[in-house]
């Protein structure tokens, strides 16, 4: 089950405690730590910088990561997003929001910088993803916990049962686990029976625990995921014509058996009817949908407003509010739940340009053994894209950024590092 995201002939290096073993181990506890703890992400990050920085004190060193940065520009497009959030702070007048923004986004140059220069090896990746997954796992037994018991677990209720990470956000780590399950479980036939049946086991507790969460956004990703990478895989028509009707089938089987998959659906539906009626019989603060589309009219307008350079980098928070604060429906100020309209309220059209631009760059990287797996990713995030500022938060744009890029750099000819 471990095959596909390794070459056929890959063999794990003698452990030898230096800086470089350092920094694999610190890539695995990265990508684990996303859906469990923002503090132990950036303890992580924090190592990882310094054992990245103990590696440049030898001159051909740094001249090896200088030549691999060049030769992939792949890479460039996301660091420069970020210089561009930073020259935005020179217009912002809240320099304590351009700062915190800044440290949001840090993760735009940081990853591709230290990774870009001094590549994770490709087993690091390979156990970084089951380090994942497996967090992910124990994510799934306090859903199921949460649902059995009725009872409260840090921040996860019975209502929004999400005990770590904001539910659209861990919704989609989840259906992440699963994807990557189902792309190794379907790649991996000469796996034996225990590991096989170990991974069928992770596949079903994550499925049951994304169900049990009632993330919308996450169900809905796992649909479309897994409609995407059996596509790539099906090319014949009467194969397609079978993926239609299946996942069809398969939508309405899960629609008919849990509740939890109907109820948050069922109640878009009817906070989408009331947003349009004026909220007859409901309080508009209590309407995740409604406030959604009450967010997105207001900041497109405000983006119309500042088309080319935006408000600044940092002036989000300190130009909004006073939109919110005499709201005719009494609707509190957030953010505006659409990354493309932060990216424009922040610093206009060319923003949201620059940041297509630095993502199509992704695309023109081929992956040798799971091209299918990383598509189905990339379409995950970008839905989650325009249904929430996925970029704003750490778990977020660290998830983001750690997830794309390891697959992207885990068959690079040259990512073994010293």
């Amino acid at each position: 089950m471990l095959a596909p995201l390794v070459g056929p002939s890959m063999k794990f290096p003698k452990m030898q405690w230096t800086w470089n073993t350092v920094y694999q181990m610190t890539v695995i506890l990265f990508i684990a730590s996303i859906p469990l703890s923002k503090a132990a992400g950036s303890l992580a990050e924090g190592i990882m910088a310094l054992c990245w920085l103990a590696g440049m004190g030898k001159g051909e060193e740094r001249a090896a990561r200088w030549k691999r940065w060049t030769q992939n520009s792949w890479l460039w497009g996301f660091p420069l997003l970020f210089l561009y959030y930073v020259i935005g702070g020179l217009y912002s007048e809240d320099f304590q929001g351009w700062l915190l923004e800044i440290n949001a986004k840090h993760y735009w140059i940081t990853l591709p910088l230290m990774w870009g220069t001094l590549r994770p090896r490709s087993k690091t990746i390979l156990f970084a993803w089951w380090a994942f997954v497996l967090s992910n796992f124990v994510v799934s037994l306090m859903v199921i916990w949460i649902h059995w018991t009725g009872l409260p677990l840090w921040e996860g209720t019975i209502k929004i049962p999400s005990p770590l990470v904001q539910r659209p956000r861990a919704s989609l780590f989840l259906a992440i686990s699963c994807l990557w399950l189902l792309h190794s479980l379907r790649r991996s036939a000469k796996v034996p029976f225990v590991p096989r049946t170990i991974g069928i086991a992770l596949l079903l507790l994550c499925l049951l625990g994304l169900i049990w969460m009632e993330g919308r956004i996450g169900q809905v990703a796992l649909v479309l995921g897994l409609g995407w990478m059996a596509w790539k895989e099906w090319t014949k028509v009467k194969e397609r014509l079978l993926l239609v009707m299946g996942l069809g089938l398969l939508v309405v089987v899960g629609w008919m058996s849990f509740s939890s998959i109907r109820r948050p659906f069922l109640e878009a539906i009817h906070e989408y009817g009331e947003s349009q009626a004026g909220y007859p019989h409901s309080e508009p603060e209590f309407s995740s949908i409604g406030m959604r589309f009450t967010y997105w009219n207001t900041y497109w307008n405000l983006l119309c407003k500042n088309p080319w350079l935006g408000v600044g980098s940092g002036d989000l928070n300190q130009v909004a509010k006073p939109l919110f604060q005499d709201h005719p429906l009494e609707i509190p100020f957030n953010r505006p739940h659409n990354q493309w309209l932060e990216l424009g309220v922040h610093l206009g059209f060319p923003a949201i340009l620059l940041a297509l631009g630095a993502w199509a760059l992704w695309w023109t990287k081929r992956c040798l053994y799971h091209q299918s797996l990383w598509e189905a990713v990339a379409l995950v995030w970008f839905l989650s894209t325009w249904l929430d500022c996925t970029w704003s938060t750490q778990a977020g744009l660290s998830a983001f950024m750690g997830l794309n890029l390891t697959l992207l750099l885990v068959d690079e000819p040259r990512n073994q590092g010293p």
